[in-house]
């Protein structure tokens, strides 16, 4: 991640006071004492890095990366948006000097900047937990002093690094501190960076593990929020290959949080302000200077280590000769853990009496790593190529096929790679057994099957050894195809598990599909086959919620025009479908998003496939309403059910779609009659299946259909019960589009509306916690307009500069469906202030959306809010004429709650 990026991040629900200016970054605003400043969005966007990092140098490419990301401009731009913001700061503050020019470096903010956190408002507990747990570990030997001072320290502000060679045990010390720390609670989330082979992906791997959204602008972000709402334990293990990456992210994270509990594993420090060092040596073993009994030498960890590993029937009983042969073996090997599992994994296969000799051979290559590297390192690589060596063929041909995989992978995927190196599935399946009793792969039950995995330093190992192997391309070619018919098998299951179900089994496939479409777009790789696991792979960048890093492989394949030619027509179908969804769903939607959804309809078109084709279809249809057009959303999916004979029945994601786009064109009873019929035929919420993938649930989708329009019709007591239980269903699912649009949609403005504050406030927090996780810009918007709304209702004036601020991101990230509903709010917010001017410029601002004509679902509130604002301004005759019309538009639409809501402002104001 960028530099940049960290820093935007940082800046997220903060407020900055300097001199007498204070920055809002979520709600885009600078006040001079209590005035709204105006500034260019650059401007904007330079001050926020500024302030952010404020006492630090930014360069002139953070800054060009933060403001104009993905576009190349000249530095001449830069000077220009900066010399702008100082003349427009020293306007207002002509003594003080905020930003400084650092010669050939770039700027500084050089004032004193105070954070204003607000305090935190009730959290609404998940009974979910997203982290990802720890792996199970062995139990420690001869480590409880280290287990002691470790748990103290994590208490003290900054975060622990255990440091020490590969092997020497780092992980398992890691897992078995934070168990012990933590306790009964089990909060604790792991990071395994030994499966990121690239720094760029160092940040998902830390934003996922704690469940946070990868589509967010700064996941870490994310992750902050949650160290400092939550007591839990992180753990971010073998940092030392991605170090830099590491070690910017851990100190953001200190600094922020300092009382956040983090354990690092590394080989080498990571050398930053916070860290507190733990330096992790081998396990202790005896002086092979002094004579020490059986016994004695026994009561050392690494030779109870060693024996534990080796023991079997040849020994029952550890003779003095074995166990000084043990001794010697563990000095040798300076105490390391694995070392020693690794040896005494080749030793349970040796009668006692071959020991010494045995590994005294062994042990003469010893020296040849680098001549400055420790001792212990170059121990732990004598070791394992030894072990290597010591191999049967078939086990040390399967140990380097079986290097391609990331992580844990199963007894299938072994299975699968068996033939690259020309390996019988007998032979293959007992040297895969051989390798586990030899410590070079564990094995661990999972869910009643059973997975293995490499240890980091093995798989290193094996990975040299197989790039000069014979089998290297097999491998390669073999574990791709491998990873598609995965992720194809995924593809299937998709639509009839949950997200947490579907979720659970794949998600760790991410790192193996990363891998392998960058084998498969390797000049040497193969193209064709690269394309088919992008298009495999899509649902699963969709859970995740990684939409950039799905565009950019998308792009990647998009570019191999052979190779794309030779795909079938769904698949080009898949790929467009997805394009544009993530375009649709995201912070900003793309400015090509119109021109994505029509490619997806030409593509579904072509793969005559009946199910896509409406897909493609609803998909557009969303798009429009979001963007304000529901007529045009009706009339295209109309069109197409004309040209194709199709009775929206039997498609009831389409038809649920349908009606909830009725209703925004104001369409009520149409809308009603076609709830009822899908209430009746798909809304049971004990069913657990059912999951669309039309981005939401189905039952879900229909009770906040249905809630919106009970509302609207003048039952708001069962509309919040109907959306309560999509809320429940969303939530049981684990399914955050689904649970975002059932808040954002139904439930949030209905208490709010209803003056249900408390309710409101509630939802509003829970819709924060959802756009955390997934980066759409309608539920952050949305989010953030409720903040202010709610504020404003209790007697908070800044509330409305969170309202105003907001409608602004919405429409700049072209979210135009229900701006006239917010800014009608606005300007009843504006009337219950006095404040008639700026009610009625509100009001005014609704006459200039685009899609006024065609959002009728609120026509007969604007009306209404209309109507008070002539009341306030003492004009009877023209505020009766608004609340007629309000009357007879409510009437017609058959909107129930709004002609109550009219009839109701006419008697406060006294129109007859």
């Amino acid at each position: 991640m960028s530099h940049d990026g960290v820093s935007q991040a940082l800046s997220k629900q903060k407020a900055y006071q300097f001199g007498d200016f204070k920055l809002l970054p979520e709600a885009q605003a600078l006040l001079h004492k209590g005035q709204s400043v105006t500034l260019g969005g650059r401007g904007f966007d330079i001050l926020t890095l500024l302030v952010a990092r404020a006492g630090e140098v930014v360069s002139k490419a953070d800054l060009f990366s933060h403001v104009w990301p993905d576009y190349i401009v000249h530095d001449h731009n830069l000077k220009v948006n900066v010399g702008n913001l100082r003349r427009s700061l020293a306007e207002l503050d002509p003594a003080a000097e905020y930003i400084a020019t650092i010669a050939g470096r770039g700027y500084k903010f050089v004032a004193a900047v105070e954070n204003d956190r607000p305090a935190a408002a009730r959290h609404i507990a998940s009974s979910t937990s997203h982290h990802t747990a720890p792996p199970q570990v062995r139990q420690l030997l001869g480590r409880d002093d280290a287990v002691r001072q470790i748990s103290g320290d994590i208490d003290q502000p900054g975060y622990v690094t255990i440091v020490g060679p590969g092997g020497a045990g780092k992980t398992s010390l890691a897992v078995t501190v934070a168990q012990r720390f933590c306790g009964e609670e089990k909060a604790i989330a792991f990071v395994d960076l030994s499966t990121v082979a690239d720094p760029r992906f160092v940040v998902p791997a830390i934003a996922s593990a704690l469940g946070i959204s990868l589509g967010l602008d700064d996941p870490i972000a994310g992750v902050i929020d949650v160290l400092r709402s939550n007591k839990l334990l992180l753990i971010i293990d073998n940092c030392e290959h991605v170090i830099a990456m590491a070690a910017t992210i851990v100190e953001r994270i200190s600094a922020e949080v300092p009382g956040a509990r983090i354990l690092v594993t590394s080989r080498e420090p990571l050398r930053t302000r916070h860290e507190q060092i733990h330096f992790l040596s081998g396990l202790a073993y005896p002086n092979q200077t002094i004579a020490l009994s059986t016994t004695d030498a026994m009561q050392f960890p690494a030779v109870q280590l060693f024996i534990s590993k080796a023991r079997s029937a040849a020994v029952s009983e550890p003779t003095e000769d074995y166990i000084r042969s043990v001794v010697s073996i563990c000095a040798r090997l300076d105490g390391l853990a694995l070392a020693i599992e690794l040896a005494a994994g080749t030793a349970s296969v040796l009668a006692s009496s071959s020991l010494e000799g045995l590994f005294k051979d062994g042990f003469d290559a010893m020296g040849r790593g680098a001549r400055d590297a420790p001792l212990r390192h170059q121990s732990l690589e004598a070791t394992l190529d030894w072990s290597y060596r010591l191999l049967p063929d078939r086990e040390a041909i399967l140990l380097g096929l079986l290097s391609v995989f990331s992580g844990r992978f199963s007894a299938d995927d072994a299975e699968a790679m068996y033939s690259a190196g020309a390996l019988e599935p007998m032979a293959g399946r007992d040297a895969l057994s051989q390798l586990v009793a030899k410590s070079l792969l564990s094995a661990q039950h999972d869910g009643g099957s059973m997975h293995y995995r490499m240890a980091e330093s093995t798989g290193t190992y094996a990975a040299r050894r197989l790039f000069g192997s014979p089998y290297r391309e097999k491998a390669k070619r073999k574990f791709a195809v491998r990873i598609r018919d995965k992720l194809q098998i995924a593809e299937r299951e998709w639509s009839s598990q949950t997200s947490r179900e579907w979720l659970g089994k794949y998600r760790r496939q991410i790192d193996d599909v990363r891998a392998a479409i960058a084998w498969a777009f390797d000049p040497a790789g193969d193209a064709a086959l690269g394309v088919e696991l992008v298009v495999s792979a899509l649902p699963l960048w969709q859970e995740l919620s990684a939409f950039r890093e799905m565009l950019a492989a998308i792009d990647t394949a998009s570019a191999n025009s052979a190779a794309l030619s030779a795909l079938a027509p769904l698949g080009r179908a898949k790929l467009s479908t997805a394009q544009a969804w993530a375009m649709t769903l995201a912070r900003h939607m793309h400015p090509q998003t119109s021109d994505a959804w029509r490619e997806s309809i030409f593509h579904a078109s072509g793969s005559r496939d009946a199910e896509f084709q409406i897909r493609s279809v609803c998909g557009q249809a969303v798009f429009l309403a979001y963007s304000g057009r529901p007529r045009n959303a009706l009339r295209s999916m109309n069109e197409f059910a004309s040209a194709k004979g199709l009775d929206w029945a039997a498609a009831p994601d389409g038809k649920r779609l349908l009606a909830h786009i009725k209703i925004y064109a104001g369409e009520l009873e149409s809308a009603s009659h076609h709830l009822h019929t899908l209430m009746n035929d798909w809304g049971n919420l004990e069913e657990g299946h059912g999951l669309s993938r039309f981005q939401v649930d189905l039952p879900v989708a229909i009770r906040l259909s249905q809630a919106f329009l009970s509302w609207l019709q003048g039952d708001p007591e069962r509309a919040s019960s109907l959306a309560s239980r999509a809320i429940d269903r969303a939530a049981d699912l684990d399914h955050m589009i689904s649970l975002g649009n059932a808040i954002s949609l139904a439930a949030l403005p209905i208490a709010f509306v209803e003056g249900d504050l408390e309710t409101a406030s509630q939802l509003q927090l829970q819709l924060t916690e959802v756009s955390r996780r997934e980066s759409v810009g309608i539920y952050e918007g949305t989010a953030t307009f409720f903040a202010g709304a709610i504020q404003s209702a209790r007697g908070d004036s800044a509330g409305v500069t969170l309202m105003q601020d907001s409608i602004t991101g919405l429409l700049r990230g072209g979210w135009r469906a229900r701006v006239p509903f917010y800014r009608s709010l606005l300007a009843e917010t504006h009337i219950a202030a006095g404040e008639m001017q700026l009610a009625e410029d509100s009001l005014r601002a609704v006459l200039g959306e685009v899609g006024i004509r065609e959002e009728r679902w609120w026509h007969p509130d604007l009306w209404r809010v209309a109507g008070m604002i002539e009341a306030g301004n003492a004009r009877p005759h023209q505020a009766k004429r608004y609340f007629q019309k309000s009357l007879d538009s409510a009437i017609a639409m058959g909107a129930g709650a709004a002609t109550k809501r009219t009839q109701l402002a006419m008697a406060a104001a006294d129109v007859r």
